[in-house]
């Protein structure tokens, strides 16, 4: 089966030693609780049972990277689908902005083990994170919707989803997904991060349901998403109308798509609180090249020549399809859109990645994987400051 790195490797599920309560003490629904990688402060957990809410307290540097520090509430799942979903709420007043609730499905207590969850920041910032293998790096698609009162994490097979909705209203699905391969028995629970070692926070989780069943009604949804060349995405307009050609409008502030045959745009404010990730704009675009996709050496790669034909080069030699390839606004890489060799031509709903490649070393380098085919690229994919990539990828709820 096609895959482009997001197949996590099953872990033992052999937990640390606890550094708070006891790991095999109920609470709630949940079988047992600890701290996971290393904190300065034990955590802790309390269940009020008049209220069915949890209070969660946990320090921990962060939950990122290659290694996660934090409190977690758990019970022990062997489910090919799963929903958690919980009202949640950062207590206190503050702290770190970076500051995490989460739901949470986890391979193990290993601090770098595979996980998804669905995280609440303190500053309201909202995203499914997950780290796709033990010792990868996290990788997260943010929503567009800051601080809402409810999430959900959905598990169907390998596929995982958010689901976000403000007070009193509907859960909505917030766009993206994320293809991670968690073996059972795997961990399924809640939990908190202070963002600072030194520090200690607390969050509220109440109406807490977790069942193995999914029962939303079976809907198809597109997703706008945009992605910086750290591999981390935003989801920008969700849909369940089929939609793509996505593009920006000249400044940047807008993405473009195609909807009912009709060009629409919805604006484009990238988070205060993300980091610029990519080289902008500083030089002019160079042209002498011109980057096609041919399969004259069995299947379909990358190559480049000289406007007059010569100077043929491959530039990609790998087992997959390449193709779409498009040149960053500084020259300095290209992007493309991969799917299985297995395919004659791309069509909807297969299994692809964006990719790019480095025109000084011919590194080639992972920016997402996904749902997608034709309608997933336009002709205008690299935002105008050259830091992110605009796509359309699907998801299809069973």
């Amino acid at each position: 089966m096609f895959r482009f790195g997001l197949i996590a490797l099953v872990s033992a599920l052999a937990g640390a030693s606890p550094q708070g309560q006891d790991v095999s003490t109920p609470i709630g629904i949940f079988e047992g609780q600890e701290d996971v990688g290393t904190v300065l402060h034990p955590g802790s957990a309390e269940y009020d049972a008049k209220t069915k809410s949890y209070t969660v307290v946990g320090s921990g540097e962060n939950m990122w990277s290659a290694n996660d520090d934090f409190r977690f509430v758990w019970k022990k799942v062997s489910a090919q689908d799963v929903t958690l979903t919980a009202n949640m709420s950062i207590l206190g007043e503050g702290g770190e902005g970076h500051r995490k609730a989460v739901l949470m499905i986890r391979q193990s207590l290993d601090g770098d083990s595979a996980y998804v969850d669905a995280a609440l920041h303190g500053d309201g910032l909202t995203s499914l994170q997950f780290r796709d293998r033990k010792g990868a790096v996290t990788h997260e698609i943010e929503s567009n919707v800051s601080g809402p009162v409810r999430l959900r994490i959905e598990k169907q097979g390998d596929r995982f989803y958010l689901w976000i909705a403000d007070a009193n209203k509907k859960l909505k699905f917030a766009g993206g997904s994320a293809r991670v391969e968690i073996a059972a028995p795997f961990y399924v629970g809640i939990g908190v991060c202070a963002h600072n070692k030194d520090a200690v926070e607390k969050a509220s989780f109440t109406h807490v349901d977790l069942s193995t069943e999914v029962t939303h009604p079976k809907t198809a949804y597109s997703t706008v998403e945009t992605v910086l060349l750290s591999g981390d995405a935003r989801a920008g307009y969700v849909s369940s109308k089929r939609l793509s050609a996505p593009g920006w409008s000249p400044d940047g502030h807008a993405l473009t798509f195609e909807i009912d045959g009709k060009r629409q745009e919805t604006p484009f404010a990238p988070l205060k609180t993300a980091a610029p990730v990519g080289e902008p704009v500083t030089a002019e675009l160079d042209t002498k090249f011109v980057y096609f996709a041919s399969n004259q050496n069995g299947h379909m790669q990358i190559w480049r020549k000289l406007a007059d034909g010569s100077q043929l080069e491959q530039l990609t030699t790998d087992d997959f399809n390449n193709v779409s390839p498009w040149l960053s606004p500084n020259g300095k890489v290209l992007l493309f859109l991969s799917y299985s060799n297995d395919l004659n031509v791309i069509s909807e709903n297969k299994e692809v990645a964006l990719r790019v490649i480095s025109l000084a070393d011919k590194s080639i380098k992972l920016l997402a994987s996904f749902t997608g085919g034709q309608g997933s690229l336009g002709s205008q994919p690299w935002s105008p400051d050259g830091r992110r990539v605009v796509f359309v990828s699907y998801q299809r709820m069973e």
